[in-house]
Parts: structure tokens; sequence; C-alpha cells
């Protein structure tokens, strides 16, 4: 009987014999049964990560939001879900995709620029836990179609910190000179004209430095 030759990568992708497995399947048995190319997720791995990560924060009061735009395919949303992570959005594409594995309102933060009043109004009406909001331009917006549905909007506004997160230029966002974010040193003006606005609920703070 011949030897398997095994080389690990982690817990649930190995080659045995030179031929990938994710899990116990075989990467070749599968290209038998679907077209290719094809992308292959491990449910052990995404649960595997999330549990971790959640046991890592467990000393401290946190919640787990995993951004849509990264991945959006319904069945790696589905094992989060059932995990109880939260979801991050930017369009209302990812939001309808988010309730539609099953993710409560209140467990879906909307983020991004740009977002247009359909997309405002679609969240609105169907439960968000909060908007990342980036202009006053936005805020004036959605309380317009708060008040429309009269409805009240949690908000968080984005700050640009004008930190230098020592990532590369293209992924930097928390400096003065990026585009993201209200400057800091306009933010307390910034919120003190919100919280007078009728159908808007200031609930925190958003700052982002930089991807990886």
């Amino acid at each position: 009987m011949s030897k398997t030759n095994i080389k690990k990568i982690n817990d649930f992708f190995t080659y045995r014999n030179d031929f990938l497995h994710i899990e116990d399947v075989s990467i070749m048995d599968i290209s038998k049964t679907i077209k290719t190319p094809f992308y292959v997720y491990s449910t052990s791995s995404l649960k595997k990560r999330y549990i971790d990560l959640a046991h890592s924060l467990k000393k401290i009061r946190h919640s787990l939001y995993f951004s849509v735009k990264s991945n959006s395919n319904l069945a790696v949303l589905k094992v989060l879900s059932l995990l109880g992570s939260g979801m991050d959005v930017v369009s209302a594409g990812e939001y309808l995709r988010a309730k539609k594995v099953g993710v409560c309102g209140d467990k879906i933060v909307f983020s991004g620029v740009g977002k247009t009043y359909d997309e405002i109004k679609i969240a609105l009406a169907n439960g968000i836990r909060q908007f990342n909001v980036e202009s006053i331009p936005e805020i004036m917006l959605i309380n317009k179609i708060a008040v429309e549905l009269g409805t009240i909007a949690p908000i968080s506004i984005r700050v640009n910190p004008d930190v230098d997160a020592q990532t590369h230029e293209k992924i930097m966002t928390g400096k003065s000179e990026n585009k993201f974010g209200i400057p800091i040193n306009s933010t307390l003006g910034i919120y003190e004209k919100t919280s007078k606005l009728s159908n808007i609920k200031v609930v925190g703070i958003d700052v982002h430095i930089g991807s990886q």
C-alpha cells in the first residue's frame, strides 16, 4: 500500500500526494462535478477563525461585524450570521444579501461614501444599527428621509483623525490629506449641529485609518 504524502497548510487545507484537499475533500473531486474556475471555502475554517477571534475579545465588551464587500458569497455570510456576526455593508445590494441570510437590521452597519436616497430609504425602512456618515450633506439627506418615513436614524460620524497608519499610501485613509471622513478639528461643531436635527440620533464615532 502506497504511503500518502501529506503537507499541511493549516487545520483545514492540506496537500495529499500533491493534490489540494479542503477539509477531507479533494479539489480534483470537486472539479469533476462543477465547472472551473471556482472558489472553495471551508465552513470549519470560517467557524474556527470566528470563534477564536470572539474568544480573544471575551474580556471586553465587543461586537463583531463582517465586511460584506470583502466577500459577499451568501453561503459565507450564512455561516457567519449563524455564529452571531453582524454585517458591515456599503450598498443596498450588500444590505439585502445580509438580510437574506437572516441578519437582523439592528446588526447591520451601513458604511461607505456616496449612499443614495434609495439605499438610505431601504435601510431605514427595514432596520439598521447605524449609518457611518462622511459629510454634512449625507447627514442632512438621512435626516430628510427619516422625516419622510417618520423614524429616527442612528448615525456615527466618521472622523479623520490625521493619523499615519504607516501602510501603503494607496490604502491609507486616516491622514488629513486623505479624502475620507470629517476633519478632526471640525468634529465637535458638526456633532453639535447634528444633535439638533429632528430625526437623527448620534450613537458613536467611526474611525478608519487604513487597510491592513
